[in-house]
C-alpha cells in the first residue's frame, strides 16, 4: 500500500507512474487494489479512477478488452471533458471501445501507431486538470493488442497526472509466457515499480482472522489456519468459513473445487502422478514417485513437466524431489481419491520404500521412518504399521519432535488390541508405550492428552503388585492437575505417599515427597514444606541422585524467601549450590537444569536482583531449544523473564516477550500471567483503555481454574490499578476486600505487598471517608502481618506505611527520605521514580522547594526515558503549581509527549461539571445539580474531554485524581 501511494503522490505531482501488482492467486492482489482505488477516490484532490479486466480468452480472444472498459467508464465519469480530451480522434478510439462509435465504424482499421498515439493523447488531456488512476487487472490474462497497447503507454507516457497500475498472477505465467517477457522488459523504466506481494505471516494470518471472525482466535487455531493456508489470503478466508466452535473443519467445498481445476486441466498422466504425489506425501523423492508410478522414464518426466508447468507441483529445494506449491491443493487431491485407490496406493508407498531401501537406492533417514508408519497405518494394516508408529515415536522424541511423537504413540496405543501379538511384534509393553506418550505429551504441552493417557495408565497398573510404577503416575498427575489450574494435586500426592510407606528410602519416594512439599508451600504450610524437603535432600544425598539434590536444594531456596524468618543468605547459598550441583549432573535428566535455573531466577527476581533473573532465564532458555523442551518449559520461562523486565523498565521487551508466551499455546496460568504484565507495561504507560484488554483475558484464563496464591493475588493487585487509573474507588474497595477476606498465607508478601501498596495509593488520592478510613485500617494490619524475608520484602513494608500515612495525612518527608533512599539502591526505575514524585510532593509541602525541585528533576528524567505518560503528567503538574524551574515556567514546553493538563485551562463551570463526573454523575445528574439542561451539561463534557485529552468520562476522572486537578 505504502508503494502505491507513493507513486500517487508522484503523479499528483505530474510524474506520471506505473506500479504492477505481482504474486500467485489469492494472495491479495484485488483486495490491496479495491482499498487503494477506493482511498483514491476518497480524496479531497480530484481523483477519476477507471478499471478494466483482462478475460481469460486466450492471445486471440476480445482484443482491448480492458481498454475498452476502462475508456467507457472514463466516458461516464468525465462527460463533456471527456468529449474534449476526445477530440478529432473518436473514429480511432472507437476501435478500441466501440460504444465511443457516434455512426457505425466502417471502412480499414487504423493504423496501429495512430490507434495508440490517440489512447496516449486522451490520457495526457483528461490527466491535466485531474488524477487518473488506470487498473488493470489479471494481466496475465490479457490479449496481444492490449499487450502492445499497455507498453506503448508505459513508454510514451511524459505528461500527465496519471497512474497506471496492473495486477498479474506470477503463477500463471511460466518461461515462455509473453506477459513475463513484456514484464521483464518493462521493469527497467525509471516510472515503472514491480511489487511482489508476498504470502502472510504468522501475526498478519492472526489479524486477518480477527477481522473475519469478529474475535481474536486462540493461537493454536491461528497457527493450524497458518499452516494449512501457507499465508495465502484467500485460503485464509475460505479456512475461516469452515471454523466450528473454534476448530477448523474440513475443506469448503468452494475451496476444494477451486483448488482441484488447476489438476483438473492437467493431462491425464499428469493428473495420475500428482494425485499419486498427495499420497506420498508434503515432499516425495523422485525415485519413490517413479517407483509407485511404474512409467517409462520419458513418460514420467512428460507428466511431472506438465504438473510443474501447471503450477501444482515444484522442484522441492535440494533437487530430489517434488512438493505442491500450496500443501492445500494436495490436500483436496488426496480427499479426492476413493477409499480402496486411497489404501491400494499407500501400501504401494510403504513396500516401494522399503525396497528401494533394501536396494541401496534410497538413503534410509528419519523421514523415511515416519512415513513408513504413516503410510502403513493409512493403509489399513496395523500388524506392520504398529512396530512403525513406535520406531518412528521414538526417534521423534530423540530429535525433540514431541508432538510428533505424541500423536504416534497415540495412535500406537489405538491400534495395540488389533494385532495378535503386539508385544511379540514390537518388543515393549503397552504400559512402556504409554509412559513414552505421557512424557512427550507433557513436553509437547498438551495438557488434556496426557491426563487422558496418565488415566488410561492408572487403569492398567496394579497397586498392590507394582505400588512404586502407581505412585509415579499418582504424582505425574497431581503436577499436570496443578499446572493447568485443575486443582493443587494434594489428594494425588498424599495417594502417592501412602503407596510408598514401605520404601521411605527410595529415590521414588523422594521425588513425591519433594512434589508434595511443593504443595504443602503453596497451600501456607511452610514449616511442613521445610520438614520434608531437608528430609529429601538427605535421602537423594545418601542414593547421590545428583538431580534430586538439585531439584530439592532449588525448592528450599524458595521455601526461605518465604518462610517468615528473615535468611536471605541461606536462601541464596542454597540457590546457587542448586545451579552448581545441576551443572555438573547434566549428563542426568535433560530438563534438571532448566528448571533449577528457572526457579532460581524467581528467587532471584522475589529478592530484588533483577538482572541477574534475567541472564537466569536466558540461559534457560537457551538450554530448552537446544534440548527441544522450549514447548513445555517456554511459557513458564518467559513468564518470569517478562515480570524482570517489567521490574527493569525495560517494557518493549516486556510486549514481545509476551508475544513469544502466546507462540508457545500457554495453560492458563501462564497466559494470565503473560497478560497480566502486558496489562501493567500499558497502564504504567498511560494507555488506559488497551490495559483493560489483556487483563480481561487474564481473568477469563483463570476462569473455572483453581488458581494458586502466587497468581491470583498479583492479577487482583493490576486490576486494583487499573480501577484506581479509571478513577473507579468502588471498585478499588471491592477488589481489595475480595483480597483480604480470602488472606494472603505465609509466603506470599512478595505478591501482596504490591497489591497493598496500590490499594493505599487510591486512598491516599481521595479525601478519607469512614469507610476509607476502615480500610487503611485493614491494610495496615493484613501489612503487618506479611512476613519480611529480604531487604525488598523490608522496604514494601516502610513504602505501604508511607502511602498509609500520607491517606491517613500524616506523613512526613524523612518517612519519603527514607522510602527513597530504598528504592534508589535497587534497579526498578519505576517503582524509584514513583516515591521520588512523592518526595517531591512532601517536600513542596513543608516548603523545601529547592530539595522538591531536585528530586522531582530525578524522577522526571525517568519518567520520560521510561515513556510513563502519567507519571510525567502528575511530576509536571506538581512541579508547575509549585512554579518549580524547569516544569513551572510559563509557557515551557513538557519534556515529551502530549502536554501537560493543567486545571487552569478549564473554565469555573467545567470544574463544577468535572467535580460531578468525578462523583459519577451522568449528563442528566449534572443537569440536575447545576440547574442547566441535559444538552448543556453534555456539551461541558463534551469540552472537557477535549481540553484533557482522553476518551472516556471515566479516563477523565482518573486523570483529575491522578494530576489533583481539583485540589484547592
Amino acid at each position: 500500500m505504502g508503494r502505491l501511494v507513493e507513486a500517487l503522490g508522484e503523479a499528483d505531482a505530474g510524474e506520471p507512474r506505473v506500479v504492477l501488482l505481482t504474486g500467485e492467486a489469492g494472495v491479495g492482489k484485488t483486495r490491496l487494489l479495491d482499498e487503494f482505488l477506493a482511498g483514491a477516490v476518497g480524496r479531497a484532490r480530484p481523483t477519476v479512477v477507471a478499471v478494466g479486466a483482462c478475460l481469460e480468452l486466450g492471445a486471440e480472444g476480445l482484443p482491448f478488452a480492458p481498454f475498452s472498459a476502462i475508456l467507457r467508464a472514463l466516458a461516464g465519469t468525465l462527460g463533456d471533458d471527456f468529449d474534449a480530451a476526445v477530440g478529432d480522434r473518436r473514429r480511432e478510439l472507437a476501435w478500441i471501445s466501440p460504444t465511443l462509435a457516434t455512426e457505425p465504424v466502417v471502412g480499414p482499421a487504423p493504423e496501429r501507431a495512430g490507434l495508440y498515439e490517440s489512447a496516449l493523447r486522451l490520457l495526457e488531456r483528461a490527466g491535466e486538470d485531474r488524477t487518473l488512476v488506470i487498473a488493470f487487472e489479471d494481466l496475465h490474462w490479457a490479449d496481444s493488442a492490449t499487450r502492445e497497447l499497455l507498453a506503448f503507454l508505459v513508454r510514451s507516457l511524459r505528461r500527465g497526472r496519471i497512474l497506471l497500475v496492473g495486477t498479474l498472477r506470477a503463477d500463471a505465467m511460466d518461461r515462455s509466457h509473453p506477459m513475463r517477457r513484456l514484464v521483464a522488459e518493462l521493469e527497467r523504466i525509471r516510472s515503472v515499480t514491480r511489487v511482489e506481494l508476498g504470502r502472510l505471516t504468522l501475526p498478519q494470518v492472526e489479524r486477518h482472522l480477527t477481522g473475519l471472525l469478529g474475535e481474536t482466535p486462540s493461537r493454536t487455531l491461528t497457527r493450524q489456519v497458518f499452516e494449512r493456508s501457507e499465508g495465502n489470503a484467500f485460503f485464509v478466508e475460505e479456512l475461516a468459513a469452515g471454523i466450528r466452535d473454534g476448530r477448523l473443519t474440513d475443506l469448503s467445498d468452494t475451496l476444494r473445487d477451486l483448488l482441484l481445476i488447476r489438476i483438473e486441466q492437467l493431462p491425464e498422466q499428469a493428473r495420475r502422478v500428482v494425485r499419486l504425489a498427495a499420497v506420498g506425501g508434503i515432499g516425495v523423492e523422485h525415485r519413490l514417485l517413479a517407483e509407485v508410478a511404474g512409467l517409462d522414464p520419458d513418460t514420467l518426466e512428460t507428466a511431472l513437466r506438465a504438473a510443474v508447468s501447471g503450477h501444482v507441483l515444484v522442484s522441492d529445494a535440494n533437487g530430489e524431489g517434488y512438493t505442491f506449491r500450496h500443501a492445500l491443493v494436495g490436500e483436496a487431491a488426496l480427499g479426492d481419491l476413493l477409499p480402496g485407490e486411497r489404501t491400494r496406493m499407500y501400501a504401494a508407498f510403504a513396500r516401494a520404500q522399503d525396497a528401494l531401501v533394501e536396494r541401496g537406492e534410497l538413503s534410509p533417514h528419519r523421514d523415511h521412518v515416519e512415513r513408513r508408519a504413516r503410510y502403513w497405518t493409512a493403509a489399513g494394516r496395523p500388524a506392520e504399521a504398529l512396530p512403525a508408529s513406535l520406531t518412528a515415536a521414538v526417534a521423534a522424541a530423540d530429535r525433540y519432535a514431541f508432538g510428533e511423537a505424541r500423536e504416534l504413540y497415540e495412535r500406537a496405543i489405538a491400534m495395540w488390541d488389533m494385532v495378535p501379538d503386539p508385544e511379540g511384534s514390537t518388543g515393549t509393553t503397552l504400559a512402556q508405550v504409554l509412559d513414552g506418550a505421557i512424557v512427550a505429551a507433557r513436553y509437547d504441552n498438551s495438557g488434556d492428552r496426557e491426563l487422558a493417557l496418565l488415566r488410561h495408565a492408572l487403569d492398567l497398573v496394579d497397586e498392590e503388585r507394582d505400588p512404586l510404577r502407581a505412585a509415579l503416575l499418582w504424582t505425574q498427575r497431581a503436577k499436570s492437575l496443578n499446572r493447568l489450574g485443575r486443582g493443587s494435586g494434594m489428594v494425588e500426592l498424599e495417594h502417592a505417599e501412602s503407596l510408598l510407606q514401605d520404601r521411605p528410602d527410595s529415590i521414588e519416594y523422594a521425588g513425591v515427597a519433594l512434589r508434595s512439599a511443593r504443595a504443602h508451600f503453596l497451600e501456607g504450610h511452610v514449616r511442613e514444606a521445610l520438614r520434608i524437603a531437608r528430609q529429601v535432600l538427605e535421602i537423594a544425598r545418601r542414593l547421590d541422585d545428583q538431580d534430586m539434590v538439585a531439584g530439592t536444594l532449588q525448592a528450599l531456596s524458595w521455601f526461605l524467601t518465604g518462610s517468615g524468618e528473615p535468611d536471605e543468605t541461606q536462601a541464596l547459598a542454597y540457590g546457587r549450590e542448586a545451579v552448581r550441583v545441576a551443572e555438573a549432573a547434566r549428563g542426568g535428566k535433560p530438563d534438571t537444569l532448566i528448571y533449577v535455573l528457572g526457579n532460581w531466577a524467581s528467587v532471584l527476581e522475589g529478592v530484588g536482583r533483577h538482572e541477574e533473573s534475567v541472564a537466569a532465564l536466558h540461559r534457560a532458555l537457551e538450554l530448552s531449544r537446544e534440548r527441544g523442551v522450549v514447548r513445555n518449559t517456554g511459557a513458564f520461562l518467559l513468564g518470569n523473564l517478562a515480570e524482570s523486565l517489567f521490574s527493569l523498565g525495560r517494557w518493549d521487551e516486556v510486549a514481545r516477550t509476551v508475544d513469544d508466551i502466546r507462540e508457545h499455546n500457554a495453560d492458563g496460568c501462564a497466559t494470565g500471567h503473560a497478560e497480566r504484565m502486558l496489562a501493567m507495561t500499558r497502564l504504567v504507560r498511560g494507555d488506559i483503555a488497551e490495559a483493560a484488554t489483556p487483563l480481561t483475558h487474564a481473568r477469563e484464563s483463570a476462569r473455572g481454574r483453581h488458581q494458586e496464591a502466587q497468581h491470583r493475588i498479583p492479577q487482583s493487585g493490576a486490576a486494583i490499578a487499573l480501577a484506581r487509573a479509571r478513577g473507579r474507588r468502588a471498585e478499588v474497595a471491592e477488589i481489595l476486600d475480595a483480597e483480604l477476606r480470602a488472606g494472603f498465607g505465609v509466603g506470599n508478601q512478595r505478591f501482596a505487598f504490591p497489591l497493598l501498596i496500590e490499594a493505599a495509593r487510591a486512598y491516599a488520592d481521595d479525601e478519607p471517608t469512614e469507610a476509607i478510613r476502615a480500610d487503611l485500617i485493614r491494610i495496615r494490619a493484613a501489612g503487618a502481618a506479611l512476613a519480611r524475608d529480604c531487604a525488598l520484602d523490608r522496604l514494601q513494608a516502610r513504602t505501604l506505611t508511607a502511602y498509609l500515612d500520607r491517606a491517613e495525612g500524616t506523613d512526613t518527608v524523612d518517612r519519603w527520605r527514607e522510602v527513597v533512599a530504598g528504592w534508589e539502591a535497587t534497579t526498578q526505575p519505576y517503582s524509584t521514580a514513583q516515591v521520588q514524585a512523592d518526595l517531591g510532593a512532601a517536600l513542596v509541602a513543608a516548603g523545601e522547594r529547592s530539595a522538591a525541585a531536585e528530586v522531582l528533576g530525578r524522577a522526571h528524567e525517568t519518567a520520560v526515558r521510561l515513556g510513563t505518560v502519567p507519571l510525567r503528567e502528575r511530576i509536571e503538574l506538581l512541579a508547575r503549581r509549585a512554579r518549580l524551574e524547569p516544569f513551572g515556567r510559563a509557557g515551557a514546553a513538557p519534556a515529551a509527549g502530549r502536554p501537560a493538563h493543567q486545571a487552569g485551562d478549564l473554565t469555573p463551570r467545567e470544574q463544577e461539571v468535572l467535580r460531578l463526573l468525578v462523583d459519577g454523575r451522568s449528563n442528566r445528574g449534572i443537569a440536575e445539580t447545576l440547574f442547566i439542561s441535559v444538552k448543556t451539561a453534555s456539551v461541558h463534557v463534551s469540552n472537557i474531554l477535549a481540553k484533557l485529552e482522553v476518551a472516556t468520562r471515566g479516563e477523565a476522572a482518573a486523570l483529575a485524581h491522578r494530576m489533583r486537578l481539583l485540589d484547592d
